[in-house]
Parts: C-alpha cells; structure tokens; sequence
C-alpha cells in the first residue's frame, strides 16, 4: 500500500467503528487495531467490507480489527486523525448521570483484561529487544558454539543488555501502566523503584523482619514482577485522584506527590504485592503440578488449538497470567512450549497448502501468508484466510500442534527465555538447556503438517477471501 493511502485506510476504520467520538483508546499489537469503544455496537457493517479488514474480533472488552503487518503506520494515522489527547473528555461524558451501567461478570473480566493489556502491550517491544540479545549470548556464547568467550567484555554487554530489562520490569510496567490509568508517571516510577531498590532487596535476601507505619511487611523481591506493580499502579491512579480532590489548590504541588507516596507505601508493600506473591506461587504451584500429573494432556490441548485462542484475541491475557509465575519459577514446562509447537505446525501447515494448492492466484497467496509466517512471525492472515474455511488444512494444524505439545511434555522440554527471539525457526534456542528436546518436538510439529497436506491434499473448493 501506498504510504499516501494509510490516512484513508484509518479514516476508513475509524468510520467503521463509529467514529472518533465512539473511540475511548485504541492500541495494537503485531497485526490488530485493538479498540475500546464507548458503544460497540456502533461498528458498521462496512467495516468488514474494507479490503484490508481481514477479521474483525470482540474480546476481552476490545473490538480488534486485523489488518496485518501495515497495522503500526495504520495506528499511527489512526491515532493522528482521531485527537485522542481528547478521550479524557470522551470518559467523563460517559460518566454523566444515565450513562452509568451495572457491571456484569463478563464486562468486569473485559476491563480487568484490558487493564493488563494496554498496560503491558507497550512494553512488549523491550522484550523483543531483549529476547534477541539473550538468544545470541546463548547461541554463540560458551555453552553452545563458543564464539563469545566467558568473560569477554562482549559478551558481558549483550547479557548486560538481555537481563536489564527483566531486572526493571517494575519500572517498565510502572511507566506503561501509568499511561494506561492516567496517573503520574513520575511517582509510578518512584513507587516502582522503592520495590526494587537494593536497600529492600537486602533486606528480603537477609529475611529481616520489616514493618512500613507498623505493618509487617511480606518479603518479596520484586523485580522482574508484573501483576503487582500494574495492581499498584492501578490504586495510585484512585489514590492520587482522591488526593487531588481533597487538597487545597495552594499546596497542590507539594502535598499531591507527598501524600500519595505515603499512603501508597504500605499499600504497595503490605498489601498488593503480598497478595500477587500468593497468587503468583498459586498459580506456579499450578504449572508445576499440570506438567507433573496432566500435563502431557494439558500440552496436547494447547499445541491443537492455540491459533484459536489467537483468534479469539485471548493469546496475550493467558499470557500476562502465566508471564509473571513461569518468571518465579525461571522456567514454563507448559504453556509457552505447547503454544510455541503450535506456532510450527502452523507454518507447516502454510507450506504445505502453499506446494498442495492448484489455483495460480491461491498459490500466489498462499506463498505471501508463509513468507510472512517465517519472517515476521505472524500468523493470522493465514489463520484467517486460509484455516477456518479449509476443514483439512485446519486439521492437519491441530494434530501437528498436539504432537509437537505431546512430545514437548514427554522430553520435559521448559521454555528459559520468555520473550520473543524474532524468527520462529529460532524459537528453540527459548529453551536453553533443553534445546535439543525443543527442537526436535518442533520439527516434528512443522513436518506433521506438511506431510500430511502433500499425501492427502488440502480442500480448494472454497477460496481464501484474500484471492
């Protein structure tokens, strides 16, 4: 597409969706436009009918509209077009008498999920950043072809550069999710950096008792932590919008920052992060005790349909849950192996419809959909444009993905490095010390499908909707 032709491909979706008054944010990931809207069901029909929509998906709260690998220069007229330093304005004219709804369950769940992803979507790119590193200082580093020697001044850099951004996720996640909830970046970061500062690490290494205005203190170290810092993050938000309300204009400027720190310390220290380390070592116990009793099984059913959970936009919060206790523990042995065999055997199902199909302009498709799969890791276009409406091709997928999830569970086959590491061929060298077990388990999962497709064929009665 033309560079020119971005402003209109947005001006088109944002019509589609409503309009710009019907827009409260919108983020996006590797392909989708990720919409919160004040009234859903506002969307226009016309939206599917935009030649660049190749799905559109109601989530976790969001309308996402996949448009593929030109979403970043979509957003970015998107959000040119639509003002949206203005949406604070949008929210309080929600929150005028008769606009305000009883909350359900499902709409609850929604924000808490849009909650989590719009506050750790930003960030993600560090972790793609860091996952490169880290996947070099393995690869070439002395453990596997030992071109980077122990020691070595460079080696030493690309770690430094691989590890800072586990160590401060706190205050990653604490600029994000102030962005997200409209609170003070400065003293997000300030709360954040008091949770990983070395004076409290000291004192959660030594086991020394600790009380903040006489509450006890749960020792926790907190870097590399998630979930807390956005729960945080999130009650500062309300904390310093009361304070706000509450403290003379005259004073504003010193007694804001002041009075939220303080009441946001034992919050911070005594209470929200207590609270995720339960849940968090729960939810560890949790993956330990799938992969020791179900977890063969539990592998096979996430390696089958892991590209539906994408498709339902549910890939990113399942995620964010497992992210933080797969950190604690230094290793996942469940999700992030089954979802990555599924990864495989998508591409190998891609290749194997693009050498199986006989139409020229499907083959020419076809042929896009796995260039873009191999190089850019991305997977819904052919998801989308292919699987749903080829019964075989969907098949062939989901016995690849369950194998490649079985065989990752009977080698005990962990996932060490839980960011991306850019090309998907690469994705073994996530597993560190068991990246034998890995690779094997994915090349079975990416040879299953292709195998299949060349001995039994692929159904071409109905065409993708990108011919």
């Amino acid at each position: 597409m033309a560079e020119k032709n971005y402003a209109q491909l947005a001006e088109k979706v944002i019509d589609g969706v409503g309009g710009k008054e019907n827009i409260r944010g919108v983020t996006h990931c590797m392909t989708r436009l990720r919409f919160e809207l004040a009234d859903p069901e506002k969307v226009k029909p016309e939206l599917k009918q935009i030649p660049e929509v190749i799905k559109i998906i109601r989530a976790g709260g969001q309308t996402q509209v996949v448009i593929g690998t030109i979403v970043d220069k979509v957003y970015a007229e998107v959000c040119k077009i639509g003002n949206f330093e203005q949406k604070e304005q949008i929210d309080k004219n929600l929150d005028e008498p008769g606009e305000k709804k009883k909350l359900s369950a499902k709409e609850i769940f929604g924000k808490v999920v849009d909650g989590l992803t719009g506050s750790l979507m930003p960030i993600l790119p560090a972790y793609v950043a860091a996952g490169i590193f880290k996947m070099v200082v393995t690869l070439f580093g002395p453990s596997y072809l030992g071109i980077l020697t122990e020691g070595s001044d460079l080696l030493t850099a690309l770690t430094l550069v691989g590890d800072a951004c586990y160590y401060f996720t706190p205050m990653f996640v604490a600029w994000s999710t102030s962005q997200k909830f409209r609170c003070s970046t400065i003293l997000s970061l300030i709360i954040a950096g008091i949770m990983i500062h070395p004076t409290l690490l000291g004192i959660v290494e030594a086991g020394e008792p600790f009380t903040v205005y006489g509450i006890p203190m749960r020792l926790v170290n907190y870097t590399q932590s998630v979930i807390p810092i956005v729960l945080t993050v999130w009650c500062q938000s309300v904390v310093e919008k009361w304070v706000r309300k509450v403290v003379p204009d005259i004073i504003r400027t010193m007694a804001v920052p002041v009075l939220t720190i303080l009441i946001m310390l034992p919050l911070a220290l005594c209470v929200f992060g207590p609270i995720c380390y339960y849940l968090m070592a729960g939810l560890a116990d949790l993956i330990i005790w799938l992969s020791d009793t179900v977890g063969i099984l539990a592998m096979a059913i996430i390696g089958a349909t892991w590209s539906f959970v994408i498709m339902f936009g549910m890939h990113v919060p399942i995620l964010t849950i497992v992210l933080p206790a797969a950190m604690a523990i230094g290793y996942d042995p469940v999700v992030f192996p089954a979802s990555i065999a599924c990864g495989l055997a998508g591409i190998g199902s891609s290749l194997g419809y693009a050498l199986k199909v006989k139409e020229k302009k499907e083959k020419v498709v076809a042929w896009e959909y796995f260039v873009t799969q191999i190089t850019a890791n991305i997977g819904e276009p052919f998801l989308y444009g292919v699987v749903l409406q080829n019964g075989k091709v969907l098949c062939y997928g989901m016995i690849g993905g369950a194998v490649g999830g079985i065989l990752m569970g009977i080698m005990h086959a962990r996932v060490f490095t839980f960011s991306g590491v850019g090309f998907p061929f690469l994705n073994p060298i996530r597993f560190g010390e068991d990246v034998v077990k890995a690779a094997i388990a994915c090349a079975i999962a990416f040879i299953i499908p292709v195998v299949l497709s060349l001995i039994f064929g692929v159904d071409t009665k109905k065409k993708t909707e990108r011919a």
